[in-house]
């Protein structure tokens, strides 16, 4: 994988700068480097109590023990009821991606509190700031979490685009990271699991497909990539493949800088390639700015991203109307099951109102998860503080459920390749349209766009 612009080798030759140049296009990384503006949200270099994002205790405001009818069966002698469970979570709390840190803690801040509330452990979340991506702030954090005998932890941007990961093996620090999943470069790495879908591969197939069905005028993609340098013809290759696989023409690649201001020049690119819709490999903000330029270039097809944060369509305004979203998006207006449904409305709660977007979704579940795996180490009468008994329980069952998918009474479930990938198995993905200030769905489905269907 010395090719890859992820591996961990590279690290130690690459400056922050290019380590954060690199992190553009290697799957569910991008996801985590949005370059949104950074907010003054400090993380913590100790101990934290479960609450809203801002800080406080969260207070369940709601029946939570209905909870139990899709996690369950709890068995009070295992449930972990009085244990204190230090935790590692180790997020961008400052930088150009602090938001992302907020969101995801809010949602674990709430995990906590709800399986306290249930009869589990008191998790003693022990956050840790790797400032957006910055590799020597993430190996000081897995370092100072590994001195600490913390035997578990909740990542982001790919276990700190990988530099963290030789300190997850090295404590078998057993770690989900919800946030960017594996990517390509941190796929089998041990301890280390990807619990969301890689982006924006994983959301191409039933993109395509519905472009297939439901855009047929739809022949030629153009598309427009962060830049990766020597390691740009990796994505571009995948998504080449997908699109002759669909039956339709692979037409040029931009590529543009992480937080360019002027996307002009790939514009005329892909204005005189003529294609009849254009696909978005980059994230943030930067979609914003890219579209509001886009609404005013005269090209005036649909264009296709892998991400929605009300950051971006704050800056893009009435541009980013039309376009299309495919990813594991989490509808909070429209909860897939009654867990999360009981999950929208106790955030509201804790936030004051505020709907939870799929990071903090991720990372609620994620918790669950981690509960789940404990639940099996104290049901075999182990030890759940070992990080190497964690990973032996959920290797040998390597789902939990999920706020994702299901129905009413039936949770969703989260499944992880636990043989080589590391990565989801099973992941419900939707491709959506903004329309009047509205996520709307139109079509859902699995990976691979398995179980399609029109929303």
């Amino acid at each position: 994988m010395s090719n890859n612009p992820f591996n961990p080798e590279l690290f130690s030759r690459l400056s922050r700068r290019q380590v954060l140049k690199a992190a553009g296009v290697g799957g569910a990384a991008l996801a985590a480097l949005p370059l949104l503006s950074a907010c003054g949200d400090e993380g913590s270099t100790g101990t934290t109590t479960p609450g809203a994002a801002g800080g406080g205790t969260v207070t369940t405001g709601g029946d939570v023990s209905k909870i139990m009818n899709f996690i369950g069966p709890v068995e009070e002698a295992s449930a972990g009821k009085g244990l204190a469970f230090d935790m590692g979570l180790v997020l961008a709390f400052t930088g150009p991606g602090a938001f992302f840190g907020r969101t995801m803690s809010a949602g674990a801040k709430l995990a906590a509190a709800h399986i306290e509330s249930l009869g589990g452990p008191k998790f003693n979340l022990i956050s840790k700031d790797h400032k957006s991506g910055d590799p020597q702030a993430g190996v000081q954090a897995v370092k100072e979490l590994g001195f600490a005998k913390v035997p578990a932890k909740l990542a982001s941007y790919n276990d700190d685009l990988g530099a963290m990961l030789p300190g997850t093996e090295q404590y078998k620090m057993f770690t989900f990271d919800g946030g960017g999943g594996t990517s390509t470069y941190a796929q089998g790495k041990p301890y280390f699991y990807g619990t969301r879908a890689i982006t924006p591969n994983d959301g191409w197939p039933g993109t395509l497909r519905f472009i297939k069905e439901e855009l047929p005028e739809v022949k030629r993609i153009s598309t427009v990539f962060w830049d990766l340098g020597p390691n740009n013809q990796i994505n571009a290759d995948d998504l080449k493949r997908r699109i002759q696989e669909a039956g339709l023409e692979m037409g040029t690649v931009e590529y543009v800088k992480i937080g360019a201001t002027d996307y002009s020049a790939a514009m005329q690119k892909i204005k005189a390639d003529k294609p009849d819709a254009v696909f978005l490999g980059i994230f943030g903000n930067d979609i914003g700015v890219f579209m509001k330029q886009f609404s005013t270039s005269g090209i005036n097809k649909p264009v296709v991203c892998a991400e929605y944060t009300q950051a971006s369509a704050d800056v893009a305004g009435a541009a980013y109307e039309g376009l299309y979203l495919g990813f594991d998006y989490f509808n909070a207006e429209k909860p897939d099951n009654g867990w999360s449904q009981i999950f929208v409305d106790e955030f509201k709660k804790a936030n004051a109102g505020g709907l939870p977007d799929y990071y903090a979704a991720n990372y609620y579940e994620d918790l669950f998860g981690m509960w789940d795996v404990i639940r099996r180490v104290l049901a075999a009468g182990g030890d759940p503080k070992d990080g190497a008994q964690l990973d032996k329980a959920w290797r040998e069952k390597p789902e939990f459920p999920s706020v994702y998918g299901g129905d009413a009474t039936t949770a969703g479930v989260k499944a992880v390749d636990v043989a080589k990938t590391h990565s989801v198995t099973k992941r419900p993905m939707t491709l959506s349209q903004y329309k009047n200030g509205k996520v709307v769905p139109l079509a859902y489905f699995d990976l691979e766009a398995a179980d399609y269907r029109k929303a």
